[in-house]
């Protein structure tokens, strides 16, 4: 038996998500990156309006050591702002979108976090974020709940 996937994105996001703004420094960003295990920070302007990503990835194309393998100074890093080296156009979703949509995102596009956000009022709002590991644990609800037999306690898979 199958059954169709359509728990929302609500459901299994991270609904306070840390952001950073835009002329956060690359030293801040490291030290967060380093206490909060994530992949990725949303990046926010006023009104928690999204305006791009940044991963641990865009730091590290800072970090790679040259031809001669010198690494850069962390100075010349370490003062440059999020705004450098953010990415715009981010892929997005929204709360009611199906996480199943969600996955199949993330797969076509190999991307480990997908910012949620609300477009009623024209800007993307950030409203949470939403991992690989959150998409899995929905879809595994979803296909537990599939798999439970009549009179079985909720809750419970066979």
């Amino acid at each position: 038996m199958t059954r169709t996937a359509t728990m929302p994105v609500w459901e299994v996001m991270s609904p306070s998500p840390i952001p950073v703004r835009p002329d956060t420094t690359l030293a801040e960003l490291l030290d967060l990156f380093e206490v909060h295990d994530v992949n990725a920070f949303p990046v926010i302007e006023a009104g928690g309006v999204l305006v791009g990503l940044v991963t641990k990835l865009d730091v590290l194309r800072l970090l790679r050591p040259d031809r001669s393998l010198e690494l850069p100074e962390f100075a010349s890093v370490a003062g440059r702002r999020v705004s450098e080296v953010m990415r715009t156009g981010v892929v997005t979703v929204e709360p009611s979108d199906p996480a199943a949509v969600a996955a199949d995102l993330m797969v076509e596009t190999g991307l480990r976090s997908l910012p949620v956000v609300d477009r009623g009022s024209g800007d993307p709002v950030l409203q949470g974020m939403l991992s690989r590991g959150d998409v899995l644990r929905g879809l595994r609800v979803e296909t537990a709940a599939g798999r439970r037999k009549p009179g079985d306690r909720a809750g419970e898979t066979v």
